[in-house]
């Protein structure tokens, strides 16, 4: 009995090999699929609503541009105006004082 022992462990040992060799090659395993629990509440908000919430979002970020833009010009040209005003003051009186001194130098 005992010289039947070998040939019996080297089929197990073979028959173990095979299955473990046929287990690693077999790349076609698929999980099981999920049951289906329903539609998501999180999903169906986002579907029904997520454009309208994109629209409003980006024509309330296309006014405030807009405003800011328009605010933005209106400053430029009040320091603009200021500067000018500035500038044609400071004309008159360099003026003055050089037609003053016309007249001391005549």
């Amino acid at each position: 009995m005992r010289s039947s022992t070998p040939i019996v462990r080297r089929a197990l040992f073979q028959l173990r090999h095979t299955r473990l060799t046929l287990r690693r090659s077999n790349g076609t395993y698929q999980p099981p699929t999920p049951t289906p629990s329903g539609p998501n509440p999180h999903r169906t908000f986002w579907q029904s609503f997520g454009r309208p919430i994109a629209k409003v979002f980006l024509g309330a970020l296309f006014t405030y541009q807009l405003a800011y833009l328009g605010w933005a010009k209106l400053e430029s040209l009040e320091e603009e105006a200021d500067g000018n005003s500035k500038i044609t003051e400071l004309e008159a009186k360099l003026h003055g004082l050089t037609k003053g001194k016309e007249k001391e130098g005549k």
